[in-house]
């Protein structure tokens, strides 16, 4: 059974159209006077979708400060929080030193962008240390002429064709 709230006449005309949609799904059943069935408030806004971080699970009887909900959690787990490995980092997965590679530049090659930037450890998939290592061999290499500040290696940069095929 569906009961309407009645409200004053000011309190009515100060109500925004977000509140007299909730007012409206408001069901008071006959029974329980004191109990409100919200209903699916959800369905007027659309599904909205809560992030994992911000759900927190405390067990029972645990007592929580209200710091654990604030943002400010959020950005110490992140920056204490744990450190994931890289997994595609293929210098720890088959033993290579980065630092050893200075001197072949067809591999440091592969992580030159085409103008010759260093690429973010983000594209390249390194760890810290890693990348750390691969940019200064890039110098080294770079450093004594083996390697172009402007572009990639030449076996990389893409050939003219001369004349008809």
């Amino acid at each position: 059974m569906l009961t309407r709230l009645m409200l004053p006449i000011k309190q009515a005309k100060s109500l925004n159209c977000s509140t007299i949609r909730f007012i409206s799904q408001v069901r008071l059943t006959p029974n329980m006077k004191t109990s409100v069935d919200v209903g699916n408030t959800n369905a007027i806004e659309g599904n909205k979708r809560v992030d994992a971080r911000f759900m927190k699970k405390f067990p029972r009887s645990s007592t929580y400060d209200p710091f654990d909900f604030s943002l400010a959690r959020l950005h110490l787990e992140k920056k204490f929080g744990s450190t994931k490995q890289s997994k595609n980092d293929m210098f720890d997965k088959y033993g290579i030193n980065p630092l050893d590679l200075y001197t072949s530049p067809e591999v440091l090659s592969q992580f030159m962008s085409s103008t010759g930037k260093i690429l973010h450890r983000d594209v390249t998939g390194l760890s810290a240390k890693n990348q750390r290592r691969l940019s200064k061999s890039i110098r080294r290499a770079q450093a004594i002429g083996l390697l172009s500040k402007t572009h990639k290696d030449v076996s990389f940069l893409p050939t003219r064709t001369s004349g008809k095929l």
